[in-house]
């Protein structure tokens, strides 16, 4: 039978998985990640959206290491800022995606080195 009484209730959401990808990218110990992320818990109400929440983290991040993680589109139009977001993404995948097929033609063209 459980002990009711004792129970902790205070709900917060669980930590993202990508927290610790997160921390290692900004060059922070998880457990600082962590505390980051329960101060955003904190700071945005309950019934803010999972995507609120984690953009906010992303800038306290960003805030923490001194590193623009996110650019900053204050400057476009209201609706269209997450647009911007992702065309900046597609566009740096384009150059990771170029730079791997370089080095696979690159290697693909070398020819082995044989023991004589």
């Amino acid at each position: 039978m459980k002990n009711t009484m004792n129970q902790n209730v205070s709900k917060k959401p669980p930590y993202p998985e990508v927290l610790p990808w997160f921390a290692r990218r900004a060059g922070i110990s998880e457990e600082r990640a962590k505390a980051l992320w329960d101060l955003t818990c904190q700071e945005l109400a309950d019934d803010s959206a999972p995507k609120a929440l984690m953009d906010r983290f992303i800038e306290r991040i960003g805030e923490e290491a001194g590193l623009p993680i996110t650019p900053d589109y204050s400057e476009q139009p209201a609706g269209y800022g997450w647009l911007y977001r992702h065309y900046g993404r597609l566009t740096d995948m384009t150059l990771v995606g170029a730079g791997a097929i370089a080095r696979f033609w690159q290697q693909a063209m070398t020819p082995p080195n044989l023991a004589r």
